[in-house]
C-alpha cells in the first residue's frame, strides 16, 4: 500500500514597501532629499522579487521630484494609490521602511554593518553589491558609494562618515569611509547651470584642453567629511575656472589650448574645464580604490567593483577604472543615483532580516516601472490625428527606422535615469541625419550623442571594449574601420554610451535588433530617451502620442500595435505642452506652504533654526519644536551656527530662505537644486 503524505503547506506570500521620500513633517521644507521612489517586494517563503518600483517623477512629470507632502494622511493616500496598480493598499504591507512617520520598523537602519557610517550611504552600497545575492553570499566585491552627500532623515546622530565603501568577502561585509569627487559636479552643475551629464559629453566633445597639474593640486585637498569635500571641491573649482580663463584670455593661449571653433567661447571653456574636473575626480576615486587594496591586500581582478550614487553614472569613469584594474565585473543599479534609494532601502532592510543568507534574489533586467494600460483611451483621444492602427511587424520596424527616429514603447518601464529600450525613440546608426533629428526633436545642442543599444555578441566587432553593460553605464571606443559607419551613436572623439543586450534580456528589442542587422549587416540601433527638455520620460500612451505630434515623429510603436500619425497632426491639434501628468496632490500641497512657514515662525523660530533642526538628526530625534524648551534649544543652536559656519553655509541658509521662505515657490528652481544637490 502506498504511503501517503500531508502536502506542504503553500508559502505564506507577504508584501514590503520600501519608500524614500521626504519625511512628512515641518523640517520637509528644507527639501533633503530628491529623486523620490518607492519600491514593491514580494516575499514568498524564501523567494524574493522586486514587483514593482515607482519614481515620482514619473508621475508627477516633476524632474526630480523632491516635492514633499506635509501629513502623514497625504503621503499615505498617494502610496495606496500607488500600491492600487497592484491590486495592494499599504494595510496589505507587512513593513514599510525609510521614511520617518510612514515606517513601520527604523530599527533596521541602526542595526546594518554601516556602523558610524550615514544611512543614505549604507543604502547605495546595498543597492549595488545585493544585485546578486548569490554573489553577494559567494563572491568577492568591493563597493563605492561616491554622491554628493546624504539625506539624514534615518540617522540617529551625525554619522562619523557621510561616504562609504565596503568589502564584501563571501557574505561578510566590512565597511569603511571613502572619499566622494561627486560633490566637485554638483558645484560645476551650479556653477555653469547645466546638467552633469551635458558637462560630462562637453568635455569629451571639445578639443580645447588646458595643460595645468591638477592631480597635484587635489593631492593637497581632502574629500573626506562634508565640510571637507564642498570647502575642497569650492577650492578647486574657483583654481581650475580661472586657470582655463587665463588660458583662453590671448589667441596664443587659444593656440596651445588647441581652442575648438566648432564650439562658441563659454563652450570652450566649459569643456576645458571639465576635463580638468575630470581628471581630479579619477584622483580622489584612485585613491580610494589603491589605498583599500593595499589596506585589504587585494587582487582586484577577483573583485567585482560595485559602484553606486549619483558619480555612478559617470560612464567614462566606470569604464576607466574597469580598464585600469581590471576588475571581474562591473555591478551598478540602472538607479544609481537618489531614483535607487528606494531598491537600497529595501535590500537593506531584507538584508537586517537575514534573508540574503539564504534566498536568490536577482535584478535581472531594469523593468520594473510602470506598464502601459491606456492605450484604447489614448488612441481615442487622439484619434483625429491617427492614419492608420496595425500589428507589431518588426521587417516594418526597420523600413520605419530608416526613414525616421519612431517611439518605441514596449512592456514595464526601466527604472533609472536612462532610456534602455522600453521608453526609448530608436533610430539609424548608420545616418548623421538621425543624430540632429533626435537632438531637434529633444531641444539638445547638436554635439550631443544619443546612445547605441547593441546586440552583445557582436561588441567586440564595433568597439575596443568587449563585455556586457545592460544599463548604459559605460563608454566604449569605437573600432577606427567601423567607426564611419555608425556616426550617429559615437561622440566626437569616437567614444559611445552603450547599451548591451544579451541573449538572455529583453526578447523584442533583441528580436528587432537581429532583424536590423539582417537586413543592413549592422547589429545597432541609435536610442534616447522618449521625453522632452526637462520632462521625464513618458509614463503614458497618451504622453507618447502627445509627444509625438508635438515633435514631428511620425510612427509610434506601443506594445504590439504600429501606430502611424498623420502629417499635419500637429497642425491639427495644435498642442501646446506635454500631456499633463497626476501632480495635483503635491501641487495642492505647495498651497500650504506658506502656511507652514507661517508654522514655524509664529514659534519665535528663524529659517536657520529650521536649517539645524532639520539637518542634525540628534537635535530632530530629541528636540520637540513647538514646546517652550524645544524652542530655546533650537535658538541657542542656531545662534552658536550663525557664529560658526562658513560663508558658504551661510550661503546656503540664505538661499534656503529665499527658494523655500515664505515668499518661495516651492516647486524649485535650478539654482536652489543645484545647491541643495544630493546623491
Amino acid at each position: 500500500m502506498d504511503a501517503h503524505f500531508p502536502a506542504e503547506p503553500p508559502a505564506v506570500v507577504e508584501h514590503f514597501l520600501s519608500v524614500y521620500m521626504e519625511a512628512p513633517d515641518i523640517t520637509a521644507l528644507t527639501v533633503q532629499r530628491h529623486d523620490h521612489c518607492a519600491a514593491l517586494w514580494r516575499r514568498e517563503g524564501d523567494v524574493i522579487t522586486l514587483q514593482r518600483y515607482w519614481e515620482f517623477e514619473r508621475v508627477t512629470g516633476l524632474k526630480h521630484h523632491r516635492l514633499p507632502l506635509r501629513e502623514a494622511e497625504d503621503a499615505r493616500a498617494f502610496l495606496d494609490v500607488l500600491l492600487a496598480e497592484e491590486g495592494l493598499s499599504l494595510d496589505d504591507m507587512s513593513e514599510v521602511w525609510g521614511t520617518p512617520h510612514l515606517e513601520t520598523d527604523r530599527g533596521f537602519a541602526g542595526r546594518q554593518v554601516g556602523k558610524g557610517q550615514s544611512v543614505h550611504s549604507t543604502s547605495h552600497l546595498f543597492s549595488a553589491i545585493g544585485l546578486d545575492w548569490r554573489l553577494l553570499r559567494e563572491g568577492r566585491i568591493l563597493g563605492l558609494a561616491l554622491d554628493a552627500g546624504p539625506d539624514l532623515q534615518l540617522d540617529e546622530d551625525l554619522p562619523e562618515s557621510i561616504y562609504s565603501g565596503c568589502i564584501v568577502d563571501r557574505g561578510t561585509i566590512t565597511t569603511f569611509p571613502v572619499e566622494s569627487p561627486a560633490p566637485l559636479w554638483m558645484l560645476a552643475r551650479g556653477r555653469f547651470k547645466q546638467e552633469e551629464g551635458t558637462l560630462m559629453a562637453l568635455s569629451s566633445a571639445t578639443t580645447c584642453t588646458v595643460d595645468f597639474d591638477v592631480e597635484s593640486l587635489v593631492d593637497t585637498l581632502p574629500f573626506w567629511t562634508q565640510a571637507e569635500v564642498f570647502h575642497s571641491s569650492d577650492v578647486l573649482l574657483d583654481r581650475l575656472v580661472d586657470v582655463v580663463t587665463a588660458a583662453l584670455a590671448t589667441p596664443g593661449g587659444r593656440v596651445l589650448a588647441r581652442y575648438d571653433e566648432r564650439f562658441d567661447h563659454g563652450e570652450n571653456l566649459r569643456g576645458a574645464v571639465m576635463k580638468l574636473v575630470d581628471r581630479a575626480s579619477w584622483v580622489v576615486v584612485d585613491r580610494n580604490i589603491e589605498h583599500i587594496r593595499e589596506e585589504h591586500g587585494l587582487d582586484l581582478t577577483e573583485m567585482h567593483l560595485a559602484i553606486c550614487g549619483g558619480f555612478a553614472l559617470n560612464c567614462p569613469n566606470n569604464t576607466r577604472l574597469m580598464n585600469k584594474y581590471g576588475f571581474a565585473s562591473l555591478s551598478a543599479p540602472p538607479c544609481a543615483n537618489d531614483g535607487g534609494q528606494a531598491l537600497g532601502l529595501g535590500i537593506m532592510a531584507l538584508h537586517d532580516r537575514g534573508l540574503t543568507g539564504r534566498s536568490d534574489f536577482r535584478l535581472a533586467d531594469a523593468f520594473h516601472g510602470r506598464e502601459i494600460r491606456d492605450l484604447d483611451r489614448a488612441l481615442e483621444e487622439f484619434g483625429a490625428v491617427v492614419d492608420d492602427v496595425s500589428p507589431l511587424d518588426l521587417e516594418q520596424v526597420c523600413a520605419d527606422l530608416v526613414d525616421h527616429p519612431i517611439a518605441w514603447v514596449q512592456g514595464r518601464a526601466e527604472i533609472g535615469p536612462r532610456a534602455l529600450g522600453h521608453r526609448s525613440l530608436l533610430g539609424d546608426p548608420r545616418s548623421a541625419r538621425t543624430k540632429d533629428i533626435l537632438n531637434e526633436v529633444k531641444l539638445r545642442q547638436w554635439w550631443r550623442p544619443v546612445a547605441p543599444i547593441v546586440l552583445e555578441e557582436h561588441v567586440g566587432e564595433w568597439f575596443r571594449e568587449n563585455r556586457s553593460s545592460p544599463y548604459m553605464l559605460e563608454v566604449f571606443a569605437s573600432r577606427d574601420e567601423v567607426r564611419g559607419a555608425i556616426p550617429a551613436v559615437l561622440h566626437l572623439d569616437g567614444t559611445a554610451r552603450i547599451q548591451t543586450v544579451g541573449p538572455d534580456d529583453d526578447p523584442v528589442l533583441r528580436r528587432l535588433l537581429t532583424t536590423f542587422h539582417h537586413r543592413t549587416g549592422v547589429p545597432i540601433l541609435a536610442n534616447t530617451s522618449l521625453n522632452d527638455k526637462g520632462e521625464p520620460l513618458v509614463d503614458t500612451a497618451a504622453q507618447v502620442l502627445n509627444f509625438c505630434v508635438r515633435k514631428g515623429v511620425p510612427v509610434a510603436y506601443v506594445g504590439d500595435v504600429r501606430i502611424r500619425l498623420r502629417p499635419d497632426a500637429d497642425q491639427v491639434l495644435r498642442l501646446d505642452g506635454p500631456h499633463p501628468r497626476a501632480a495635483e496632490r503635491f501641487e495642492h500641497d505647495a498651497e500650504r506652504w506658506q502656511q507652514l512657514w507661517s508654522e514655524w515662525t509664529a514659534l519665535g523660530l528663524s529659517p536657520e533654526a529650521l536649517f539645524v533642526y532639520s539637518w542634525n538628526p540628534r537635535l530632530r530625534n530629541t528636540v520637540d519644536p513647538f514646546t517652550s524648551a524645544g524652542q530655546r534649544v533650537l535658538r541657542i543652536a542656531s545662534s552658536t551656527f550663525i557664529d560658526r559656519v562658513s560663508s558658504r553655509e551661510r550661503r546656503f541658509v540664505h538661499h534656503l530662505t529665499h527658494f523655500y521662505g515664505p515668499e518661495a515657490n516651492p516647486l524649485l528652481s535650478d539654482s536652489a537644486e543645484s545647491l541643495i544637490g544630493g546623491g
